[in-house]
């Protein structure tokens, strides 16, 4: 046992000397290993907490959600109101079912204290279906009274701090009494539960609004079902579909109805998840394999001079396990050293930038040793299997050399290595130029995106939001009209308009119309404007007129529907044309004009058929932004006149206004993140392939210092020698990239193809990826290969 403690403690001592011997290349060891790790340690963390957010749900392989598929080839995750309970009536494989789904924000109060929180209504079987655990509180009788309420684990902290909360009474909506039953145990921010309170259904039966939407023609609510283990999943469709044909108002618009497994919902409501997920994923591996590489190729190399120090502990009677070990500690030391400073640059830096760019979106995650220790285990199981592989594998080939080869220095039998070491290095720059190109092109259609022609003219428009949940409406509204005469005699204002919507932020609300005479189904989504809405964007009518606050206000509702709703129907006019549902005794909507296309979502989506119902401007109540056209260059002016009239005016939020610019180029908040990902790997990538390619050529140097010294001494220049040691690994950084460009032009090709508007892979791109490549790469190579070129040849040739 001491015998092995002092054998162990030489291996150190030999480990530590050995480091420190060759510091240089331990130090771009250690740093690339950092790097590398803290990378993938930060990508894999992010997707290991997607994986887990959803474990919570008891039994959640027997969860599924239903989706709508329609005629037209478009498709929803929400149903018909009464449908949950025909299927729950006439299927014995659902043990339980509810829906889930908002209706509008609630107002919390608590004393003097007031909270605005997005409410989630389901049925008292919630609980059965989705298994929660309760912090606080009985799952089975958490949603049976109408006057309860759960609150999140989030939303208890900020009202009651850490006391338990259970039986206690809060005001509601300034008129419900609710007693708090249940508080939830802490929901990951990726859970596929983005909600704030939850309340039961029966508190909207008494709701006449809510009433008249649970038919059978309106969807609107997710429904979410648990089956038995044994469920028949095609037999259930089939009887969902049934029911379908036999109760909806239209079933011809149905193509059919699908269960879909719970765990796919989050990629289902935002595809760019997957994507997501999907990418940091392949990146973490990619970045592993290329800091491994770069290991390899080091290790390798150094080996070329430690050949004599193999043979001698040969001859002295070492073993091939114990120069093995050797190596294996050296390179421990250096991965634990690494694992150490990389979970600092996680903790104290990349996991805030990670936060940073996705946290708006998916919320803060956070990391706890108690709680995510599997990552733990796996950092140490990587750093492991890392310490092996390029502890093991280069000394296996040198330790099998003749001692009478090894103790002269002679490799001539383990030049094949070279082959090996040269694909090592077509490899990692294959996946540098591989993300560079990623980069440019993922850059380039962000750019395309931001500056494409929207269809309006979204300059010089500041966008404010009225809807502040106003305390006394008929005052707010006294107040808001008196700002609205004051802006449009305002000479800085052009143009003012009212809505419920504006670009980049459409509800999705949607409604199915026919015509008869070409028997047609036509799923419009619909809107509210005043009739300043389309001179404010610059919006073209192509047929007929705007709307007009005299000639509109009728009882009748005039509509303005855009060209693609009236390619949709077949028309070529609207002359006649009025919008009816099917099976509609009442006249309609008055068709008053035909709006050119516009993108009013982002260029992810194709322009979808829309409608605007005519609203008054000074209508507070019905509509949520106020969009006020400027000259350029008194924007701040008129500002500040808005906010001047909003902190007049008493509301629950506060007045907030932007610009239209803003609002739009915030569509693609998500996938700047991704560029920013990406970009950050690129340099990351082409960073530790350089680090790599510089401790190569300074050892390449050392080894041909006689030779450099002779050159220089029969009459060779300091450029020819630089091209001597850089030429080889300039061609192989050359095969590297025809080897990335295919895989770059397929899998972005594939991506940009699931956009609606994109642009087109250009050849300059991956010429622009090879030319930074080679920049960088000439860079550090010619700095080493200078210093190597200048070096006085008497040095060099006494060197030994």
């Amino acid at each position: 046992m001491t015998k092995n403690i002092l054998m162990l403690l030489n291996h150190l001592r030999l480990s530590f000397r050995n480091l420190w011997k060759n510091r240089m290349l331990s130090f771009l060891n250690l740093l690339g290993l950092s790097i590398g790790i803290g990378s993938v340690l930060t990508l894999m963390f992010s997707t290991y907490a997607y994986y887990i957010a959803d474990d919570n749900i008891v039994e959640q392989e027997q969860i599924y959600y239903v989706k709508t598929h329609l005629n037209d080839g478009n498709d929803y995750n929400e149903a018909v109101y009464p449908l949950l309970d025909k299927i729950i009536s006439t299927s014995p494989e659902v043990e339980a079912g509810t829906h889930l789904h908002g209706w509008g924000n609630i107002w919390l109060e608590v004393g003097d204290t007031e909270f605005q929180k997005e409410p989630n209504y389901a049925e008292p079987d919630f609980f059965e279906v989705f298994g929660l655990p309760l912090k606080h509180g009985n799952q089975s009788t958490a949603l049976t009274e109408k006057y309860s309420i759960v609150l999140t684990d989030k939303v208890s902290q900020q009202i009651y701090g850490a006391t338990n909360p259970v039986g206690k009474t809060l005001l509601a909506a300034d008129t419900l009494n609710l007693t708090v039953t249940g508080v939830l145990e802490p929901i990951s921010p990726y859970s596929s539960f983005r909600m704030g309170v939850l309340l039961p259904n029966t508190l909207l039966k008494d709701n006449p609004i809510f009433k008249r939407q649970t038919n059978w023609g309106n969807s609107f609510s997710p429904l979410f079902l648990k089956l038995r283990p044994d469920a028949d999943i095609p037999q259930l469709e089939s009887r969902i579909n049934q029911l379908v044909q036999d109760n909806y108002s239209d079933p011809t618009v149905i193509s059919r109805m699908e269960l879909m497994p719970h765990k796919e919902l989050r990629i289902d409501n935002i595809p760019v998840v997957g994507i997501i997920i999907g990418g940091n994923m392949a990146t973490s591996f990619f970045v592993l394999l290329l800091v491994l590489v770069n290991l390899l190729n080091l290790n390798t190399s150094t080996m070329f001079r430690r050949t004599k120090d193999i043979a001698v502990r040969k001859i002295l009677g070492g073993s091939k396990k114990g120069v093995i070990t050797q190596f294996c500690l050296e390179n421990g030391i250096l991965v634990l050293l690494s694992i150490l400073i990389s979970g600092g640059l996680f903790l104290g830096v990349l996991l805030p930038q990670l936060n940073g760019v996705f946290g708006a979106d998916f919320g803060t995650i956070n990391f706890s040793f108690t709680d995510d220790y599997p990552v733990v285990l796996g950092a140490v199981a990587l750093g492991l299997a890392v310490t092996l592989v390029v502890g093991i594998s280069p000394t296996l080939r040198f330790v099998s050399l003749p001692v009478s080869q090894g103790i002269k220095g002679k490799i001539d039998s383990a030049k094949g290595n070279f082959f090996f070491k040269n694909t090592f290095i077509i490899l990692q720059f294959s996946i540098a130029i591989l993300f560079i190109c990623v980069a440019i092109i993922l850059n380039s259609q962000i750019g395309f995106m931001k500056k494409a022609d929207l269809g309006f003219e979204r300059e010089n428009i500041i966008v404010g939001n009225i809807d502040l949940d106003y305390k006394n409406i008929d005052a707010a509204s006294s107040n808001f009209n008196v700002l609205l005469d004051d802006l449009e005699a305002n000479p800085y204002v052009t143009n003012v308009s009212t809505s419920q919507a504006i670009p980049s932020d459409y509800y999705f609300n949607y409604t199915s119309f026919y015509d008869a005479n070409t028997d047609t189904d036509v799923r419009i989504r619909r809107s509210y404007t005043d009739d300043g809405y389309l001179e404010t964007l610059k919006i073209p009518i192509v047929e007929g007129r705007d709307f007009d606050s005299v000639r509109d206000n009728g009882a009748e509702r005039a509509v303005i529907i855009n060209r693609s709703a009236m390619e949709a129907f077949g028309w070529l006019s609207i002359e006649g044309k009025r919008l009816k549902w099917k099976n509609d005794d009442s006249n309609g909507h008055r068709i008053v004009g035909v709006m050119e296309d516009f993108h009013y979502q982002d260029l992810q989506n194709v322009v979808e058929p829309l409608v605007h119902y005519y609203n008054d401007e000074k209508d507070l109540a019905a509509h949520r932004y106020l969009s006020v056209r400027v000259v350029e260059g008194h924007e701040k002016a008129v500002q500040d006149i808005m906010a001047a009239a909003f902190a007049k005016i008493d509301s629950r939020k506060t007045f907030a206004q932007s610009f239209l610019t803003e609002k739009v180029s915030g569509q693609y908040r998500l996938i700047e993140g991704m560029l920013k990902t990406v970009n950050i790997v690129a340099l990351l990538t082409i960073f530790i392939s350089c680090l790599g390619m510089f401790g190569l050529i300074s050892f390449m140097a050392k080894r041909r210092i006689k030779e450099i010294g002779i050159r220089k001494v029969l009459g060779a220049g300091v450029l020819k020698i630089v091209v001597l040691l850089s030429k080889d690994y300039i061609l192989l950084v050359g095969i590297g990239a025809l080897i990335a460009f295919p895989i770059a032009w397929y899998m972005m090709n594939a991506w940009l193809g699931s956009f609606a508007y994109s642009i087109s892979i250009q050849w300059w791109m991956f010429a622009l990826a090879g030319l930074i490549a080679f920049v960088i790469t000439s860079v550090t190579l010619g700095i080493q290969a200078v210093k190597s070129a200048t070096v006085n040849p008497v040095q060099s040739l006494r060197s030994e």
